[in-house]
């Protein structure tokens, strides 16, 4: 019987580099070996570094290209090959976008099990840019490394790679950036810069460093109060569009109940209290106390103004849900902005048994969002009507995805 192929672990070999596939690699074979490959793009010729092997595939860096695309680029940061915050800066801005939208498509083929013709007609015309035409100084929050000068890990790695000149932090964090390089004494350590309306806040390894001690944010006329280190959208320009594809959802009906879940500050929850008016009610779901806290805080007189109600409660979602489902109360509708993981089996089982009318999943992973699709729409209660795709984190292999889903099942 014939051994199976391997390949050396820290060996070169050549390549010729397929398709793109989820995660931001790109596919090849080697020596009869499957090879997942960073650094180098679909057409080319590489010399390929294996650096490690996982379950059955190898993954590997593109170290020299002997046969370059005509869609390749010079990065704007010199790190950007080994820097675990960009992974796309030698591919054109515009075909980055060609490269998401295969992602989409190919993740809701193949793991929400759509059909191309269905994919073709949900994706329409592909992945949205928005922002600067660039690509660049996009990102609001963001962490580096200081030892001498600032770093980030390399990817996937405990190892740092020195950043003296990320392209894409926003160009006043890149200032507060060059501002603190310069100063004298400045503590090793890790280092948060967020940016906010007035200015940017700066917390480093013995807390507070700089700045404004809270981040102050404006969306849909309202100021948002969050620490320095709490979650928010990098990508500033993203949050409105989310908000106008909620509104032209269809999804909202004056006097609506809604859950938000995974509502962190409250934002989304705001959205919904907007359109379904002073007859409706939000219930905000969050599992961190702080950030539950300070929603609370937030939303306490907020139907004084006209305003739907709104309760906060501090839980996790797949608590909460199945909490809920024993009193048989049922919303009109759900959205969710959950982590990257997506909801998960069980949250979409007991979604997918509570029959809200609609659900709004605001989704940064396209595998998670198309697995959590199939299971939502697995016994035919929910069918996906619309998705809409952003391309909120250029010179990533990452995007942010609106989808819809409505009831069809008749109870």
């Amino acid at each position: 019987m014939s051994s199976k192929p391997t390949l050396k672990i820290g060996s070169q070999y050549f390549a010729e580099i397929g398709k793109i596939t989820h995660g931001g690699h790109f596919l090849t074979h080697i020596e009869g070996c499957v090879v997942f490959v960073r650094g180098a793009m679909t057409g080319e010729q590489a010399q390929v570094l294996i650096t490690h092997k996982r379950q059955k595939v190898y993954f590997g860096v593109a170290q020299m290209i002997m046969k370059g695309s005509p869609d390749r680029v010079e990065p704007s940061c010199s790190a950007s090959s080994v820097c675990g915050g960009c992974d796309f800066q030698f591919v054109s801005f515009q075909h980055q976008i060609v490269l998401k939208t295969m992602v989409l498509k190919d993740s809701l083929q193949r793991f929400a099990q759509l059909d191309s013709r269905r994919v073709d007609e949900l994706v329409g015309a592909g992945v949205l840019p928005i922002g600067d035409a660039s690509g660049l100084r996009w990102r609001g929050r963001a962490r580096f490394q200081w030892d001498g000068s600032w770093h980030m890990h390399e990817y996937r790695s405990d190892h740092m790679v020195e950043t003296m000149n990320c392209t894409t932090v926003t160009s006043q964090v890149g200032e507060k950036l060059a501002q603190l390089g310069q100063a004298e004494g400045l503590e090793p350590g890790e280092y948060t810069f967020a940016q906010g309306a007035v200015g940017v806040s700066v917390v480093g390894p013995n807390g507070f460093h700089s700045g404004p001690e809270t981040v102050v944010r404006e969306f849909a006329g309202i100021e948002w109060e969050t620490g320095p280190r709490d979650f928010w959208q990098s990508n500033a320009a993203l949050l409105p569009l989310v908000d106008e594809s909620m509104q032209a959802s269809g999804a909202f009906a004056r006097g609506g109940h809604w859950w938000d879940l995974y509502a962190g500050a409250g934002v989304f929850t705001e959205v919904i209290a907007r359109n379904i008016g002073s007859n409706g009610t939000v219930t905000s779901i969050e599992g961190n106390r702080a950030t539950s806290e300070a929603a609370r805080k937030k939303f306490a007189h907020y139907s004084e103004g006209s305003g739907a109600s709104i309760g906060v409660i501090t839980s996790s979602v797949e608590r909460f849900v199945a909490n809920v489902r024993k009193t048989h109360s049922t919303p009109d509708g759900v959205f969710l902005d959950p982590p990257r993981s997506g909801a998960g089996l069980a949250v979409c089982t007991e979604l997918r048994e509570l029959e809200p009318n609609w659900i709004l999943y605001l989704a940064c992973d396209p595998v998670a969002l198309a697995r959590d699709a199939r299971e939502l729409c697995s016994d035919g209660t929910f069918e996906l009507i619309a998705l809409t795709a952003w391309d909120a984190f250029p010179m990533t292999h990452h995007f942010e995805s609106l989808a819809v889903f409505r009831k069809t099942k008749v109870s």
